[in-house]
C-alpha cells in the first residue's frame, strides 16, 4: 500500500517523486513536518528494496550496491533540498542549476562543478568521462528529467 508512491513502476520514478515529496514536506519547509518526512522515508525505502530487486534480477551486473546508491542520493537530497537554486533530476544524476554561493554546501555532499554544462552534478560511485560529452538536452532526451523550482520561485513542475 503505497500513500506517497502510488502507481511508481522505476527506480527513476521513485527518485523523482521522493525530490517532490521533499521539495513539499520537508522540515525546514513552511507546512513541512518531521514526521512526514519519515513516512515518506520509510515507504520510499520499502518501494526501493522492492524496485532495486526487480532491476537486479534482469541485469548482468547482480553485485552493483543498489541500496548504498539510494543511501548517497537521499543524503545528498536532503542536504540540499533547502538552497535556493533549481534542481533537477536526470536518471540517476542530481543536477544542480545555481547555487554558486553554496559551492561549499554542494562541494561537500559531493558535488562537482561542469563547466560545460554550468551546474552542478552528482552522481554515486565512479564515472569515466567519454569523448564527445552529450549535452544536458541531449541526456534529458535520453534518460527524462524532472525539475522543481527553486523556493523563491513558485513551485512549478516542468
Amino acid at each position: 500500500m503505497n500513500k506517497y508512491f502510488e502507481d511508481v513502476k522505476s527506480i527513476e520514478e521513485l527518485r523523482q517523486r521522493y525530490r517532490e515529496l521533499l521539495k513539499k514536506y520537508h522540515p525546514d519547509n513552511e507546512g513541512g513536518s518531521v514526521e512526514i518526512t519519515q513516512e515518506i522515508n520509510a515507504e520510499y525505502d520499502r518501494l526501493f528494496e522492492v524496485l532495486s530487486h526487480e532491476k537486479q534480477s534482469g541485469e548482468e551486473n547482480p553485485k552493483y550496491d543498489y541500496k548504498a546508491e539510494n543511501d548517497a542520493f537521499k543524503e545528498v537530497l536532503n542536504k540540499i533540498i533547502h538552497i535556493n537554486a533549481d534542481i533537477e533530476i536526470i536518471g540517476s544524476w542530481i543536477w544542480v542549476h545555481g547555487g554558486y554561493e553554496y559551492r561549499e554546501l554542494l562541494k561537500s555532499v559531493g558535488c562537482r562543478f561542469a563547466p560545460k554544462k554550468k551546474c552542478w552534478c552528482f552522481h554515486y560511485g565512479d564515472y569515466r568521462y567519454r569523448k564527445g560529452e552529450s549535452s544536458l538536452e541531449e541526456i534529458r532526451q535520453k534518460y527524462g528529467s524532472k525539475k522543481v523550482s527553486s523556493k523563491s520561485k513558485q513551485y512549478a513542475i516542468g
